[in-house]
């Protein structure tokens, strides 16, 4: 089926070019079949890193990066030390070749959610989630978060309503402080802070 969660997309490759602005810079991916939102940057991934506050973060995690959008717009914009993931082996060729493209030095890791980065922490988690694995897999890669964010770190994810985002705020309430910092179109963006008391 060639799913974009999958490690080793079964589809034949289709590789095409794609644009896309952000902060008044232009940047280019190459995509192909068998990833994440293949035909163009996706409304949910625009959307959350136009909301995104970054702050005074100074390293970020790009988790579920696809071919790398949110973890290069980060480096190049912010220029923060980025680390981006995917269990996506096709999608991780791409990351590495596009963050070439885009003349920005990040980190590419293979990664079935936190599994390769045991006791690493950042500033900022960021993901539009891969709502179709699963709740039970989702919620655990939700709460998974929180061990991985330093002191101040905070995690943001977009969610659309169709796709559970009313769940995923209470989901995301028992574990973190959660603030749904803006909507759009049925699109929620959420910032999530652990919660201080919770073990």
């Amino acid at each position: 089926m060639g799913h974009y969660y999958t490690q080793r997309p079964d589809v034949k490759s289709d590789r095409r070019e794609l644009h896309f602005s952000f902060r008044g810079r232009d940047f280019s991916f190459m995509s192909d079949r068998g990833v994440f939102a293949k035909d163009g940057v996706d409304e949910a991934t625009a959307f959350l890193l136009e909301t995104l506050e970054v702050g005074n973060a100074k390293n970020a995690l790009d988790l579920g990066t696809g071919y790398g959008v949110i973890g290069i717009a980060l480096a190049v914009t912010y220029g923060l030390d980025v680390t981006m993931t995917d269990v996506n082996e096709r999608a991780l060729y791409l990351a590495e070749e596009n963050a070439s493209h885009n003349n920005v030095d990040v980190r590419v890791v293979k990664s079935d959610g936190f599994e390769a980065l045991e006791g690493e922490q950042f500033d900022l988690i960021v993901t539009n989630p891969p709502i179709r694995i699963g709740k039970a897999r989702l919620h655990a890669l939700i709460k998974g978060a929180k061990r991985h964010l330093s002191t101040e770190g905070s995690l943001w994810l977009v969610v659309h309503k169709k796709h559970g985002a009313p769940s995923m705020h209470r989901f995301l309430e028992q574990y973190y402080e959660t603030e749904e910092v803006k909507k759009h179109k049925g699109f929620r963006v959420y910032k999530a802070t652990p919660l201080k008391t919770d073990a």
